[in-house]
């Protein structure tokens, strides 16, 4: 069983954490869709109010950081 955390809200997207990673659906359900693939525990996703922005914790590096990507792809930067 996947337990799904850290849901957040904005733009036209929902996002949440599974399986150590960030996903992102559309409010009205369907297939959701990976935003990370760090191969490590992440936490907290939150979108920009556009939309266009993801922010998320993660321990990939070691200690807990936070990163920044566009939602539609893109290199993450560590903050």
């Amino acid at each position: 069983m996947t337990y799904l955390r850290y849901p957040h809200l904005a733009a036209d997207r929902i996002v949440f954490v599974a399986d150590d990673d960030v996903w992102a659906v559309s409010p009205g359900g369907g297939r959701a869709e990976r935003l990370t693939s760090d191969r490590a525990a992440v936490s907290r996703p939150k979108l920009s109010p556009d939309g266009t922005q993801l922010a998320w914790a993660s321990r990939r590096d070691g200690n807990p950081e936070v990163y920044v990507a566009p939602v539609d792809g893109g290199a993450a930067t560590r903050l």
